[in-house]
């Protein structure tokens, strides 16, 4: 099978948003030349015990690593694994919705990024944004009234050819040793990308159809993700 399109999620633990993300790709009936690969960054029990899932094109890898911040490297590792054209990068936290994954199926350009809305998926794997249920996820009545359900893109979601993924070296190996406040490592990516793009090498990053993402991080009220660091 050739793959178009090889989705990358990083995991350490959150093994509750973990199955209903399982549980929406399955709802999708994407084609079959999109692979859905989860890198298990050191969870505790390990994510093999949701291989039970009837998702084609889909696997778990261990990382086997262990040190403080090392999603970069679950990324770099997942890449090398990946058989797609294009990469699609993003994490636990974000709900790619089809229009997106479709949208880079048919790429013919090398790097699309993404806005976001904020949305949550149920227990049965659908997307819901009803404004009583993200309240209680940690969206803030303060934020609704600003900006709606609305928010900025994130530089850790992002689809790229996956020969200039390469090209570039993939993140580098300094992110992956110590914990670190932000996205230093994305936006570390995201300067080289552009420095790359600026000598000729790659073309202009494209707006994507829109995706969601879970409200309350960091805080996290109902305790569903992983901490940012290993303790």
């Amino acid at each position: 099978m050739e793959f178009k399109v090889s989705i990358i999620i990083a995991v350490l633990d959150s093994h509750m948003v973990v199955k209903r993300q399982i549980k929406y790709f399955n709802s999708l009936g994407l084609p079959d030349d999109v692979e859905i690969i989860f890198m298990d960054d050191g969870s505790d029990p390990p994510l093999k015990t949701l291989r039970t899932y009837n998702l084609k094109n889909f696997a778990i890898y261990p990382t086997e690593d262990t040190r403080p911040w090392s999603q970069a490297c679950a990324r770099n590792l997942g890449a090398k694994i990946a058989q797609g054209k294009f990469l699609l990068m993003t994490d636990i936290d974000h709900i790619l919705s089809k229009d997106a994954i479709m949208a880079v199926r048919n790429f013919t350009g090398d790097k699309m990024i993404f806005l976001r809305s904020y949305a949550i998926i149920d227990k049965h794997g659908n997307i819901n944004q009803n404004l009583k249920t993200l309240y209680r996820y940690g969206l803030t009545k303060t934020q609704y009234k600003k900006h709606g359900l609305r928010k900025s893109r994130h530089t850790n979601t992002f689809a790229i050819r996956r020969s200039i993924y390469f090209e570039l070296n993939g993140y580098h190996p300094r992110y992956c040793n110590r914990p670190l406040k932000g996205n230093k490592g994305d936006k570390s990516f995201f300067n080289r990308y552009l420095k790359y793009h600026k000598q000729g090498h790659c073309k202009w990053q494209e707006q994507g159809p829109d995706i969601y993402t879970y409200p309350g991080l960091p805080e996290d009220p109902l305790k569903i993700f992983h901490k940012l660091k290993r303790e």
